[in-house]
């Protein structure tokens, strides 16, 4: 009983330790993780797209690997890597010299928050349909990937 006391406290204080962390992040360190996030992202979900749409030939275990990918990314917490501070480029900065955050994702955090979660429900009824192995379904939930993506980027990033 008391190294599952220990443990309890030690997994508490990691888990306040990582908030601190994310709380002080640099900005070019948030805009770098989550352009980092998205790239990977974009890169696994873009054969699954293609191949939903029919673009593609459908390759079962390609499709599979992607998605459960897809679902090992976004647990990373993108929504983290939006601290304060983190909605301009850095100057001077090798990789965050640009980004496309729009102002609404901090003017508007309930609505970014629900973004977020909508993307994380779409990529969990990915996971699980590529779990079940039934293909219309799997191709249906890369359907709800893409609208997921397409309204938080819409609403929150600015275009090219």
């Amino acid at each position: 009983m008391k190294s599952f006391v220990k443990y309890g406290i030690a997994l508490g204080l990691m888990a306040s330790a990582t908030g601190i962390a994310y709380a002080q992040m640099k900005p070019e360190a948030a805009i770098r993780a989550r352009q980092s996030i998205m790239r990977v992202m974009s890169l696994n979900f873009g054969p699954v797209a293609g191949m939903a749409q029919g673009k593609i030939a459908f390759n079962k275990d390609v499709f599979a690997t992607n998605a459960l990918r897809l679902e090992s990314v976004w647990a990373m917490n993108v929504a983290a890597f939006f601290p304060a501070g983190s909605d301009k480029p850095v100057a001077g900065s090798k990789i965050a010299e640009f980004t496309r955050a729009k102002p609404e994702i901090w003017s508007q955090p309930d609505k970014f928050k629900q973004a977020q979660d909508t993307m994380t429900e779409a990529v969990g009824k990915l996971a699980a349909a590529v779990k079940s192995g039934d293909e219309g379904a799997m191709k249906a939930a890369a359907g709800g990937v893409g609208k997921a993506c397409k309204g938080c980027h819409d609403d929150f990033q600015a275009k090219p």
